[in-house]
């Protein structure tokens, strides 16, 4: 009986000394690198890459951020009418069939060594120029048959094909892009329709597929939640409805359980408010009994109408992103997007596809995912504070840490314990990656990766 109080005295004083040490030394950031709690997750992948040609050195500063996946939406030639351009035809023909395009770009994806997370659907169209490709299909088993096909191309050789082992195959994209159907990108049908289309789509191929993830659908997103998006326009009925419609797929594949391996969503706002994203779709996955599907968001970016340029402050942005997406469990996610064109929508490469500052936040994540253990930070951080520690098999042990404070630099401390800092990089104000000593302090819109030794390490 002693002992047992004794046991019960003894955690209510660590609680207490843990809760005063973060009400007096808010400033110290306590990383307990021996307490491995969890993986670092591949939150740091992409949409669309510069270019589909295999040997890239562009493509190859993927390779270096350890990025495990490249979404093809957007991609158009990997779209279902443009693999199979007749739906008249045989789907047991290999001669209906046109691959040739969309190989160039499993290649060129594979080369990078990331796996392609195809999207089964149509990318962004003129809905009056392709409104043939945006109504539902006339069979939609003969649509399920196809994407059959597309996966038996892709990881079993078929039609002289490959073994990628390609293993996430989602559903569309977008089809709620709008309540009003002739403005929709994606979905020129019912919201019935669509779903009736995910429900016999999924059953199929999760038939023939068993070890396979099949999910969807790239939701809009869920802005009426915190009553914002991207261009700050509010809760307005669009944004509503985007809502409305996931609870209503929900309540769909519930009832005709439909299989959902993961559910995708989209997002173009601030850190803060995707992590409350996050939550409500968990919690409303698990209250429809799809708790054990993955979430991920395989399109996002940080406030990309808001942000004024891509200077130092937008690679803290993204960069924050990525460590919020990690503290708070998110399976994957996907930046949008890959290419190089230099604007706030695809902002990892700027001046002839040279890496931003955005970039090298990712690059440093991925050093954190190589190393794979996510490591225990012991205080609650400051607001506008995000970091993520981590510690591989052999000892190496890193904190990548950014501030998106618009105005405020924050005291920076660590305690390590006996893990001293070995090497400090950052990205400067003309956005170089550079070495550079611990501060004090990290700078209002700014980003800092940490690695550590241990003391008595050879």
């Amino acid at each position: 009986m002693f002992q047992r109080a004794a046991g019960i005295i003894s955690l209510i004083l660590a609680f207490l000394t843990s809760v005063l040490q973060g009400i007096f030394t808010p400033d110290v950031i306590r990383i307990d690198f021996d307490n491995v709690i969890g993986e670092i997750r591949p939150v740091h992948n992409i949409g669309r890459m510069p270019e589909y040609v295999t040997g890239s050195e562009v493509n190859r500063l993927f390779t270096e951020a350890n990025m495990t996946s490249c979404r093809t939406h957007d991609i158009n030639c990997t779209d279902i009418h443009r693999i199979f351009p007749d739906f008249s035809k045989d789907v047991n023909d290999e001669g209906s069939y046109n691959f040739a395009e969309c190989d160039a770009v499993m290649a060129a994806i594979a080369d990078t060594g990331m796996e392609p997370f195809f999207r089964l659907g149509i990318s962004y169209s003129d809905p009056v120029k392709s409104r043939d490709h945006l109504v539902p299909p006339a069979d939609y088993t003969k649509w399920s048959q196809i994407c059959e096909h597309i996966i038996l191309h892709y990881n079993s050789g078929w039609a002289d094909g490959f073994s990628y082992n390609i293993r996430y195959w989602e559903i569309w994209n977008e089809p709620e892009n709008s309540d009003d159907l002739s403005d929709n990108h994606f979905w020129l049908g019912t919201d019935e329709e669509f779903f009736r289309l995910y429900d016999t789509a999924a059953k199929y191929l999760k038939g023939r597929f068993p070890d396979l993830k099949i999910g969807g659908y790239g939701s809009c997103g869920f802005y009426a939640l915190t009553k914002t998006n991207a261009v700050n326009t509010g809760a307005t009925p669009r944004n509503k409805y985007f809502v409305t419609y996931f609870e209503n797929f929900l309540n769909y594949i519930r009832e005709h359980k439909s299989p959902l391996d993961f559910f995708s969503w989209h997002s173009y706002t601030t850190t803060e408010k995707n992590a409350r994203y996050i939550e409500y779709v968990r919690n409303s996955l698990a209250e429809a009994g799809y708790g054990e599907a993955e979430i991920i968001c395989d399109e996002w970016n940080y406030n990309p109408m808001e942000n004024d340029k891509i200077d130092r402050r937008y690679g803290a942005n993204q960069t924050s992103m990525l460590l919020m997406f990690q503290n708070e469990g998110l399976d994957m996610a996907h930046y949008y997007d890959g290419d190089d064109d230099a604007q706030l929508w695809a902002g990892l490469f700027v001046n002839g596809r040279q890496p931003s500052s955005a970039y090298y936040g990712f690059y440093a994540f991925g050093q954190l995912f190589k190393m794979s253990g996510q490591a225990k930070i012991g205080n609650k951080l400051r607001k506008d504070l995000y970091a993520v520690a981590a510690r591989g098999e052999d000892g190496e042990a890193a904190l990548l840490i950014s501030n998106v404070s618009e105005k405020k630099d924050r005291k920076l401390k660590l305690d390590a314990g006996e893990y001293a800092v070995e090497r400090v990089m950052t990205v400067n104000e003309s956005c170089e990656w550079v070495e550079t000593e611990l501060p004090d302090k990290i700078e209002s819109g700014s980003m800092l990766y940490i690695t550590f030794k241990k003391a008595d390490s050879r």
